[in-house]
């Protein structure tokens, strides 16, 4: 940082402390950064707090942990924040604040400092958060990689053990997030008796907060539940229970967490034996070792025996499938299932997946998990319907997957015409089968089903696998097959994770964006300034609709725009968001259109080549762009839809940089809907669908609607996380809260219920096992109950 930077720091009188905002920053120990923070008026909140280094802010961090020292509270007030170290070598100054909020915490730290003399326990942490639950995070620290496995002890009773694996927010700029955990207790302890548990890591040592003293008696429906286990429960006690579950329903989730996935398996995904004559056809498997034998008899011993039994076995490394492949096909094989060593199969799976492959299937996949401590099931992928996009960011999809001779044969042939005499790797090979499918448009389909378990040692998730050259130059060969031109990239902040740019026309077609408004002059301005100064784009027309502005200063502002080649069209009637833009795209004269709201700002000036990138290839309706919150928290990372029977936005618990549940956050992939605060298509595709629909959806969910009439035309929609704004979503229009605006809501709400919902739409691009209530929004849970759907394809 500049001397003139640090003198403007040191002297600067901005630091605001609220009446009610207690906290501060209590020490830097390396580079984790430890404080408190609460509003005494209203301790039973939770703030938001950003950290600040050198006046910018560089993480988000909730004050939710349990830190026993604070002045007041219930000592769940604190915060720690793990911050990258190439920030703290320049860094001169750090600072805490309320989020969104000129609120400082007391304890700034100007560096260097003097190293803190008392070790702060920032290694591990573990507090009751209620109940018989325990929660915490711990990490080796000469082994950062590895997932630390705690025990809860009484006296010499173990109680409990889990692996620590979950993701972290507290640990999120460590080299992996995913040292945390949420461990339920057994129930013999809610017996009302005090209870003094001591947790320690496997090395012996005790986690921070321990030990922990909990006293619990049964209570709410689960206390029922378990009381009434071992009794014969009378008509009355149903009812009750009926009534009780009716009304929690009605207030809380209505998903189960992930943390119950071993429960929720047991419960839904268990398979039932198939019918005594059925049989697998003759499908082979392809065994992808490294010649560990411990890991292939791991493999081995899940296909059963007998006529569950595959009819061919060839053992393959994953540098060269070829002769493995060659032999299974030669010996008739009509199928091959590919499985790593160390991975398993779940029971009847192989009964399963051969069924799937009728007539006309190319390929097939299910969904998977990992194996977690004890052999319980953890960490389930439940994955889309088959997405060539995400399919290049990473591979979701071929764990689990089955594929048919003829797409094999296609497969070998185009890499052996592309690449002769070059072994086929294991990436090779996938690419090969996506490149065969794209160019014979097969089809492919998903069977939503838990029929593949990775080995405990595979990564948790995407975006935590190992960098893969090899990936890398395979996803190459698929896009420049596809697309000359196209080039791949690994994504700095996540490695395994690819991203294809789209070569681009030398002349670029001319977009048309059009920017509804009224009044709000500071929104108005932040955004067509950064279309006209910060957008790298040649060929711009910018159509600014004035929707009944009686602003003195906004109507000045908009009379200088047309000098500036800026188009404004007046539109003096009621607010109707979907006559606004029909009528404006009348107007429009580029090839493209593009719908953006006032409340938008440009970030980033490549954001509409990305998006142009993505629009002109072959069958794309739509493009929608990952859009963020001043505080650059997701707005928008796609639209699910099926939440509530409406649409929801994906992404809005995470933070820009996070990975998302299967990296959906970092990687540009296929939706059923975006949103049209920016969203690009084809003139004349809006023009043939007629545009968003007036009648129907003045206000909310002609955007949606529009997206799926687009899918249902046969052409796909993209979301991509490289086209970055911010989004003030409704910042000009306001919130539905009048009664007008709320009854007009409601009635938007029931059009689109009729038009999708009722017709039986379920969104392709989410998986039916997960949420679909709104308080655990989109990836938040598991569905409870599990939906029933069988094999789906696009």
């Amino acid at each position: 940082m500049s001397v003139e930077v640090a003198t403007k720091l040191a002297h600067s009188d901005t630091t605001v402390i609220h009446p009610s905002i207690k906290g501060t920053i209590t020490g830097l120990y390396a580079d984790v950064l430890q404080g408190w923070a609460m509003d005494c008026a209203r301790p039973e909140e939770r703030l938001v707090i950003e950290v600040m280094i050198d006046g910018a802010c560089v993480a988000l961090a909730r004050a939710d942990q349990f830190y026993p020292n604070a002045d007041a509270g219930d000592e769940f007030h604190g915060f720690t924040v793990q911050l990258r170290q190439n920030w703290l070598n320049e860094a001169r100054h750090i600072s805490a604040r309320v989020a969104n909020q000129p609120l400082s915490l007391a304890g700034e730290l100007w560096l260097p400092a003097p190293p803190n003399k008392e070790p702060a326990p920032v290694a591990s942490q573990v507090w009751h958060s209620g109940g018989l639950r325990l929660s915490g995070w711990s990490w080796d620290a000469d082994a950062p990689q590895r997932q630390v496995r705690i025990t809860v002890r009484e006296d010499s009773r173990v109680w409990a053990q889990t692996v620590c694996d979950q993701h972290h927010q507290a640990l999120v700029y460590r080299t992996t997030s995913h040292h945390g955990f949420n461990l339920d207790l057994p129930w013999e302890l809610a017996d009302g008796k005090p209870h003094t548990l001591h947790i320690e890591n496997d090395l012996g040592h005790p986690l921070s907060g321990s030990p922990i003293k909990l006293c619990c008696w049964p209570e709410g429906l689960e206390g029922m539940l378990k009381l009434l286990e071992h009794q014969t429960v009378d008509t009355r006690a149903l009812m009750l229970l009926s009534e009780v579950a009716k009304e929690q329903t009605l207030r809380f989730p209505k998903s189960a967490g992930f943390h119950h996935y071993p429960q929720w398996f047991d419960t839904f995904q268990r398979i039932a034996p198939p019918p005594a004559q059925q049989r697998l056809g003759n499908a082979g498997l392809l065994l992808i070792s490294e010649g560990d034998k411990g890991l292939e008899n791991i493999s081995l011993a899940s296909l059963g025996d007998g006529d569950s039994r595959p009819s061919h076995l060839a053992t393959a490394n994953a540098e060269n499938l070829s002769p493995a492949l060659r032999h299974l096909l030669d010996a008739g094989c009509t199928s091959i299932v590919p499985l790593k060593a160390g991975d398993h199969l779940a029971s009847h799976a192989l009964s399963q997946l051969t069924d799937v492959l009728d007539e006309g299937v190319a390929w097939a996949y299910a969904d998977c998990d990992r194996d977690g401590p004890g052999g319980k099931r953890s960490l389930p992928w439940l994955k889309p319907v088959w997405d060539i996009d995400m399919f290049i960011g990473a591979d979701v999809f071929t764990p689990g997957a089955i594929f048919s001779a003829d797409i094999i044969q296609h497969a070998l042939s185009l890499l052996e015409s592309a690449q002769p005499q070059q072994p086929v790797s294991w990436e090779l090979f996938a690419a090969g089968i996506v490149l065969a499918t794209e160019k014979h448009q097969a089809k492919v389909v998903h069977l939503p089903k838990v029929l593949y378990h990775r080995n405990h040692n595979a990564p948790a998730s995407p975006e935590q696998a190992q960098a893969s050259a090899d990936r890398q130059h395979a996803i190459s060969w698929l896009c420049q097959s596809l697309v000359p031109g196209s080039t791949v990239e690994t994504l700095p902040q996540f490695p395994s994770l690819l991203r294809v740019q789209w070569p681009l026309p030398s002349t670029l077609p001319r977009v048309s964006l059009v920017v509804p408004t009224r009044d709000q002059l500071g929104l108005l301005r932040t955004c067509i300034e950064g279309l006209l100064n910060d957008t790298d784009y040649p060929d711009l027309e910018i159509i600014v609709v004035d929707n009944q502005s009686s602003d003195p200063l906004t109507l000045d502002y908009l009379q200088t725009l047309p000098a500036r080649g800026v188009k404004v069209l007046d539109h003096p009637h009621p607010f109707n968001y979907s006559t606004i833009n029909n009528r404006a795209v009348e107007h429009a004269t580029g090839e493209i259109i593009g719908l953006v709201n006032n409340d938008i700002e440009i970030i980033e000036g490549n954001w509409l080549k990305e998006m142009v990138s993505q629009l002109l290839r072959d069958n794309v309706g739509a493009v929608g762009a990952k859009l963020l919150w001043p505080n650059r928290m997701v707005q928008h990372g796609g639209v699910v839809v099926g939440i509530n029977g409406l649409a929801a936005h994906a992404g809005n618990n995470l933070e820009e940089n996070d990975a998302g549940y299967l990296a959906t956050n970092q990687i540009t992939r296929r939706q059923s809907a975006v949103t049209a605060a920016c969203l690009l298509m084809r003139k004349s595709v809006f023009e043939a669908l007629d545009g968003l629909d007036e009648k129907a959806f003045p206000v909310a969910f002609n955007d949606v609607d529009l997206c799926l009439r687009i899918q249902q035309s046969g052409l796909n929609l993209i979301w991509t996380a490289f086209a970055k704004l911010i989004h003030a979503e409704s910042a000009s229009r306001g919130k539905d809260i009048s009664a007008e605006k709320r009854s007009r809501a409601l009635r938007e709400q029931q059009r689109f219920i009729e038009r999708w919902a009722l017709n039986g739409y379920n969104d392709p691009y989410y998986h039916p096992a997960l949420s679909h209530d709104y308080l655990s929004g989109p990836y938040g849970g598991l569905a409870m109950p599990l939906r029933l759907v069988g094999a789906r394809h696009k």
